[in-house]
């Protein structure tokens, strides 16, 4: 597991309510990791000698757990995947070292070099998920880019990533598109509609109607 400033970082969506989370730091770098990681589902342990406010009320709604002691490596022991958010270069590079000898994979904030993995700046819309990266050569950069991104896709593409979902799942279901041309066919119609300006004008209980009436018309 070697690490090197020329490291690609290759993209990939995990499944991380598989796999628990410890977040190394207890201020303002730690809670946007935290509020990021929260939004997947995923279970955090968070592991520092002064926690913000903001991270002590989560804890109290039972959303983290929280251990207020100084980082120690034995904390590693239950992690696969570990993320430094301290501003601490010693500790920065303990943890580094410790997870490496151990085969954790870790993030350590704005310290590209030591990181086995990096976040990238992402756009979430239900189960649409847009994320940029500048392997973090470019943070500023790539949040620029998610914020122009952010203003193209409105929150309706949360219920239209659902409808996508739904009208996937009734043509895999229905005999009459066993062929793989009508299944692209069926599939081009529906990136062909403007299903913003739909659900805007009739609702979701009318957007999903037109939609299921669009598959019998195929």
């Amino acid at each position: 597991m070697k690490r090197n400033k020329n490291s690609i970082f290759f993209p990939i969506l995990i499944n991380l309510s598989k796999f628990p989370c410890l977040v190394i730091g207890g201020g303002n770098v730690a809670l946007r990791k935290v509020t990021t990681l929260l939004n997947f589902k995923t279970k955090v342990t968070v592991v520092a000698p002064n926690i913000c406010k903001p991270l002590k009320d989560l804890s109290r709604k039972n959303k983290i757990k929280i251990i207020h002691e100084p980082y120690h490596k034995t904390f590693l022991e239950n992690f696969e995947i570990i993320f430094c958010a301290t501003d601490n270069l010693q500790i920065n590079k303990a943890v580094s070292k410790d997870c490496k000898e151990r085969k954790k994979l870790l993030n350590v904030a704005d310290v590209p070099e030591l990181c086995d993995f990096i976040l990238p700046a992402v756009v979430k819309r239900g189960d649409l998920t847009i994320s940029v990266s500048s392997q973090g050569r470019a943070p500023f950069f790539a949040k620029e880019i998610k914020n122009k991104i952010d203003n193209i896709f409105s929150v309706s593409y949360k219920d239209i990533s659902e409808l996508a979902g739904n009208f996937r799942s009734t043509v895999l279901n229905d005999k009459k598109f066993e062929s793989a041309k009508m299944k692209e066919k069926a599939f081009k119609k529906f990136c062909m509609i403007d299903w913003q300006k739909i659900l805007d004008k009739e609702g979701k209980k009318k957007t999903k109607e037109y939609m299921l009436s669009i598959i019998k018309e195929l």
